[in-house]
Order: C-alpha cells, then sequence, then structure tokens
C-alpha cells in the first residue's frame, strides 16, 4: 500500500468489483467524459482481476482510497509502454475519480504523485508517459502540478463523440520530478 496525507493506493479486492461495475455502467464513471465510452472494457476487466488482480509488473489498476474514512474515491493505472523501443518500455499513467464530490480537492494528483514515486523506484526507466484529451483541462493540470511537460499533440488521435479528437502528449524524467532542478 502506497500512503499519502490525503489518499492511499491500494489493490483490487473481490469486495470493489462491485463498484467498478457501478462506475462501468456510466460514461462518467469508469473512464470519464473524455474518453470512448465501451461497454466491453467492465467484463474485460473483470476477466483480468480474476487472472493477476489487476496487478502484474507490465499492467496494474490500483484504487485510491480517502484515508478519512477509507472510502474509494478513484483509481490509478499504469501500462508499460513498448513503443518506440520494446527492449526498453516504460509505463504510460492514468487515474480517474469519478463522483464529481470528489474532485477539485488534491485527490488525483496525490494518487498520481504516489504512482509516479513508485514506478521511478520500482522500475528501471528514464521516463513516465501520459496522454490527456487537449480538451480535459482538469487532467492537464494534475499532470503539469506534478512536474509532467508537454511533449506535443497527436492529432485526431482518438475518436470519442462522432468526433476525431487530439491527445496531448506528457512526459516526466527521472532527473525533472517535482521540486528537482533541471
Amino acid at each position: 500500500m502506497l500512503e499519502g496525507a490525503l489518499v492511499r493506493l491500494r489493490p483490487v479486492e473481490e469486495k470493489d468489483l462491485g463498484l467498478l461495475e457501478q462506475w462501468g455502467r456510466s460514461r462518467e464513471g469508469l473512464w470519464g467524459s473524455y474518453q470512448r465510452f465501451q461497454l466491453d472494457h467492465l467484463p474485460m476487466l473483470v476477466s483480468a482481476f480474476r487472472e493477476n488482480g489487476l496487478l502484474s509488473r507490465d499492467f496494474a489498476i490500483l484504487l485510491i482510497e480517502d484515508v478519512s474514512d477509507e472510502s474509494v474515491v478513484g483509481f490509478v493505472r499504469y501500462t508499460l509502454l513498448r513503443f518506440p523501443d520494446a527492449d526498453l518500455p516504460y509505463p504510460e499513467i492514468g487515474y480517474g475519480v469519478p463522483d464529481d464530490a470528489n474532485r477539485g480537492r488534491g485527490v488525483a494528483t496525490e494518487a498520481t504523485r504516489l504512482l509516479v514515486e513508485y514506478l521511478f523506484a520500482g522500475y528501471p526507466c528514464e521516463r513516465i508517459a501520459a496522454f490527456a484529451d487537449v480538451e480535459n483541462v482538469p487532467s492537464r493540470r494534475v499532470l503539469e502540478k506534478l512536474g509532467f511537460e508537454h511533449e506535443g499533440t497527436l492529432r485526431r488521435a482518438t475518436f470519442r463523440d462522432g468526433a476525431w479528437r487530439d491527445l496531448a502528449v506528457y512526459s516526466l524524467l527521472r532527473n525533472r520530478k517535482e521540486g528537482s532542478q533541471p
């Protein structure tokens, strides 16, 4: 378990599958309004949970618990990207806080910081990547608060709501973590 002042990150447990299912019933819940709504994601998550608990070296989903009352308020995840060099994968991260009542409190920022610290401590990587819809200002703000730099934009990279959307590409280099000097 990883713990900060506001949140702790923990693995998904059997008892959490109902919450994931509840989040998965709406577009806002599981992936948020800036993602495509795909009904097949939930069965895939449950299947992956049965296989490895959504926790492996190459991919993981961790739940965000509020330390004050132990309620689950969101999730963070990572996937090792094998591009451009399959021999040297690096983590790509994501996060979500489905309920509006839990947003704007710094929960996503602290949870993402904990995940980044874990990944740099446990993986021999020089970078961590993240993608955000260019219109998703709150997500981009989380990344920028943590020192992620905007590397560029993948134009028309994802299809959502009947239109092609641009994705902002961000990265954080090991020597540029929050508070470090260039």
